[in-house]
């Protein structure tokens, strides 16, 4: 687990080239409304890795499918999808910060269903 924040800190520490530290830092602020900073980053992207290594790879992997949908446009329709299903104002930032929270979600369930397969295919084994 301390190896998993700390490989989390230093994802966060390359992805900072990129400038993706500074729109998942402004879409948490405009969600919530609360002014996370930059030690705050690195602190989710720690507890992040902390949890599972491979939630970092599906965070990762959202914010990709999110930056893929922008080349033709369905940014857009997601977001006004959004805007008018629930009434809520989103910003290009919270768009990235969906599909990346959805895309560590995601994985995360893999994880957790390939635990408890092994641990089900086992017991069916032994009856």
């Amino acid at each position: 687990m301390v190896v998993g924040f700390v490989i989390g800190v230093v994802i966060a520490y390359f992805l900072t080239a990129t400038h993706i530290d500074q729109v998942i830092i402004s879409s948490i602020n405009d969600i919530t409304k609360f002014d996370i900073g930059q030690v705050g980053y690195y602190l989710i992207m720690g507890i992040a890795g902390g949890i599972s290594l491979i939630a970092i790879g599906g965070f990762l992997s959202g914010i990709m499918v999110a930056y893929l949908l922008t080349w033709p446009g369905f940014d857009q329709y997601i977001i006004e999808a959004i805007k008018e299903w629930f009434n809520y104002d989103m910003s290009r930032g919270a768009y990235y910060l969906l599909f990346a929270v959805m895309g560590a979600a995601i994985s995360f369930l893999e994880v957790v269903q390939m635990s408890l397969s092994s641990l089900f295919s086992a017991a069916k084994r032994k009856a």
